[in-house]
Formats: structure tokens, C-alpha cells, sequence
């Protein structure tokens, strides 16, 4: 169910001093980043075979996936993502789709790392000069399937992640109370489990503090609508987590819904749950109704190869959703910005198929 923070003393007197300018210290900010990393396919083909829907067996299907994640560039895609986080320098960074794809004989033997997104891109960062570390991953979907000419088994392990700038140390800037969370409410798929999750943390600055949290919503499918009841089923949930807070929050990610309702494939309600539950949201707080702030798609994946369309399987697009979102409770956002990652040469076109969003926060 849904509920309001409860209005008690006790928050007043913890928030007065983030939510009264005159206790504002406009030097003292932070600058919150969130990132889709884009997995490097949406399992279009194994979908399609474990349900029928695309007359080809799963071994097909894997073979299909395997040659996307090849063609996908992840390390081109990286060094692209990290010189835009590098410019921006963004003290947190959440991510999602920050999966890790393993390969081994067996399903039960793929243990070997042959795409890790997280790694590729703490090593881009490095080299750009502005190393960060990683602080918290929340692992959810752990899948292996064979594969028919691959020579075996593809395993995809999806995950979050939160990374937070090197170079800052206590007590000007720490985290505590680090953890990371499965939804109680999870999509059943032919058999399986499909679960979503959140990290959260309680971020210090100096003798100010408030909760982060990024979050990554069940993915609605066209036709499923029980996807969208567990993504709403979800934000539910996440909000009455953080219903006894005492002190601001601020949540960011992927929500898969369309803060737009533009009738496309993301138009959830459950998007609309937060402001009901007194959120801010940080893009149109701070842009107006002018600018549409839409952050997906920037290109697509899992097209059908042939009619000409060799690997990689994938078209620009023009984004036509806002699903990447910052909702905040306390604290306003005073700034927030699209950070997109485009390519000079290189394919696909973007760092990733979401555009980055940076908020800004005066504690």
C-alpha cells in the first residue's frame, strides 16, 4: 500500500536545515548521475524463442544474442561513457544494466567474463584521470542457456551498481549504510523469476546527510500486462521503503515508465506513485513543461538480420520516452542536464541507447 511520509517533528527538525535557504551553504552541492548502461541487446530472440513467439529454437536464439553482444562495441561504448562522466565529474554515479556476460562449456561451467561493462568502464575512467569505485552492486537475474555454434553457454547476470568519485574521502564526503535490495515483487517467466532491485545508501557531507537510492523497474513487455502490475507492485514497494525517513532522499534510475505518458511502450502509472507520495521530480522542476527531457531511445536493438541488415543489429532512433528520472523528497534539485555520449567512427552511435541525467542538489 501506499503511504505519505509521516509529517512528525522529528523530520521537521532533521530537514530544516537542507529545506531553508537561509541554512543553505550555496558553495556545498552534489552532483548525481544516473546511467543505463544498455546491456547490448534487449533478449528479443531468447524471449521470442522461450515463448513461441519467434519460430526458432533457444540454442538459435543464444547464437543470435551472442553475436549482438559482439557487434555491441562495449569497450568503445565505455571509453565514449567515461569521457562524458569524466568531464561532468559527478560525485555519485548510479547504474543499471550493468550486467556481467559469462561463457563456459555448460550452463553450469560459465564462469569465464567475456563483457563486463562495470570493469571496462572503471578502466576508461582511469585512463581519462578520474578514477571511481565502486561501492555497492545488487545482483538480480542470473541466467545461463546453450548456445547451438558458440560452442556453449552464454550466462548474463544483471545487475546495478553504484560508483562514487575517488578522490573524496570522510569527512567531507562519505557514504554509510550501504545496501542492496531484491523487490519482494518479481515477474514469473516461463518458469523463472525475474527480479528487480534498488541500492541504497545514506550519503554525508560534511555535517549534512541524505538517502540515495537508484533503482531499476521491471521492464514492461508489449502484451504481458502483469509486467506493468510488478513494475507498479515495485515502486510501491520502494516507496514504502523509505517511508519512515528521517532524513531527505533522493531516488534516481530507470524507471521504465514514461514520466511523459506518451502512450508508447513505457506508460505505467507507476511512474505517478511518487509524486503522490509527495516527490519532486528533478527534470521538469527544473526545465519546465519546454523542454520534454526524453532519454530513450537512442538506438535500437534486436533487429532481425537479413533484408541487407548485417550485424550489428541495431538503427539510430530519436528518443521519444523520459524514463531515466530523479524524484527527490526535502531537497530540491537547483539543475539537471541530459548527458548524452556520442561516437566520432564508432558503432552503435552512443555510449549507450539512454542518455545520461545529471541533477544537481544544495544540501
Amino acid at each position: 500500500m501506499l503511504r505519505k511520509f509521516a509529517v512528525l517533528a522529528l523530520l521537521g527538525l532533521a530537514t530544516a536545515g537542507w529545506a531553508s535557504a537561509a541554512h543553505r551553504d550555496p558553495d556545498v552541492s552534489v552532483k548525481i548521475m544516473t546511467q543505463n548502461l544498455d546491456d547490448g541487446t534487449d533478449l528479443t530472440y531468447v524471449i521470442g524463442a522461450l515463448t513461441g513467439q519467434i519460430p526458432i529454437p533457444v540454442e538459435s536464439a543464444i547464437d543470435l544474442t551472442f553475436a549482438e553482444l559482439q557487434a555491441s562495441n562495449f569497450e568503445g561504448r565505455a571509453t565514449l561513457l567515461a569521457a562524458q562522466i569524466a568531464e561532468k565529474r559527478p560525485e555519485i554515479v548510479g547504474l543499471q544494466e550493468a550486467s556481467l556476460w559469462r561463457f563456459g562449456p555448460t550452463p553450469d561451467t560459465a564462469t569465464t567474463v567475456v563483457f563486463d561493462p562495470v570493469a571496462l568502464l572503471l578502466s576508461a575512467l582511469n585512463k581519462a584521470g578520474v578514477p571511481y569505485d565502486v561501492v555497492a552492486v545488487n545482483v538480480l537475474t542470473d541466467l545461463a542457456l546453450p548456445g547451438d555454434q558458440i560452442g556453449g553457454a552464454l550466462r548474463l547476470t544483471d545487475r546495478n551498481a553504484v560508483l562514487v568519485r575517488s578522490d573524496l574521502r570522510p569527512p567531507e564526503f562519505h557514504l554509510s549504510d550501504v545496501h542492496a535490495r531484491t523487490y519482494a515483487a518479481v515477474f514469473p517467466f516461463v518458469g523463472l523469476s525475474v527480479p528487480a532491485g534498488f541500492i541504497s545508501a545514506e550519503v554525508h557531507m560534511g555535517n549534512r546527510h541524505f538517502r540515495f537510492v537508484t533503482t531499476h523497474l521491471q521492464t514492461q513487455i508489449p502484451g504481458i500486462p502483469e509486467t506493468t502490475d510488478v513494475q507498479v507492485a515495485q515502486a510501491a514497494e520502494l516507496i514504502h521503503e523509505l517511508r519512515n525517513s528521517t532524513i531527505p532522499v533522493v531516488i534516481c534510475g530507470d524507471f521504465n515508465a514514461d514520466a511523459l505518458h506518451g502512450g508508447f511502450v513505457d506508460d505505467s502509472p507507476a511512474v505517478d506513485l511518487f509524486p503522490a507520495a509527495g516527490y519532486t521530480e528533478a527534470w521538469p522542476a527544473t526545465h519546465g513543461s519546454e523542454d520534454p527531457g526524453l532519454t530513450w531511445p537512442l538506438f535500437l536493438e534486436d533487429q532481425f538480420p537479413g533484408g541487407g541488415l548485417p550485424p550489428p543489429f541495431f538503427a539510430p532512433a530519436d528518443p521519444f520516452e523520459r524514463i531515466d528520472l530523479f524524484f527527490s523528497k526535502g531537497m530540491d534539485a537547483v539543475s539537471s542536464e541530459r548527458v548524452l555520449a556520442p561516437a566520432s567512427g564508432e558503432t552503435p552511435p552512443f555510449g549507450s541507447d539512454h542518455a545520461g541525467v545529471i541533477a544537481v542538489f544544495h544540501p
